[in-house]
């Protein structure tokens, strides 16, 4: 699913615009993109937890030009809620 299809759903199963799910799917990533950057950590309610780890710093090196430069990387690591994995597993038999 990408955002497209995701906005699409959206907009049917809720009865609204595509222009108003796509303001609803925007702001969700900006508060959790916010809460994140501020806390390092953001939670939804039966869905689940998302939690910055940082990388070690690592030299990278520019292919076309073997240059050499530091870089730090962040990952988002997902928890899902428990709630959230019950209602995945049960219609998997």
């Amino acid at each position: 699913m990408n955002t497209v299809d995701l906005i699409n759903k959206l907009a049917v199963n809720h009865d609204i615009t595509t222009g108003r799910a796509e303001m609803i799917i925007s702001i969700l990533v900006e508060r959790l993109t916010e809460k994140l950057k501020k806390d390092g950590t953001a939670k939804v309610e039966n869905f689940g937890e998302f939690m910055v780890q940082q990388k070690e710093n690592q030299s990278d090196s520019y292919m076309k030009f073997g240059e050499i430069f530091p870089s730090s990387r962040n990952q988002i690591m997902f928890i899902p809620d428990k709630k959230f994995l019950e209602n995945i597993n049960k219609d998997s038999g």
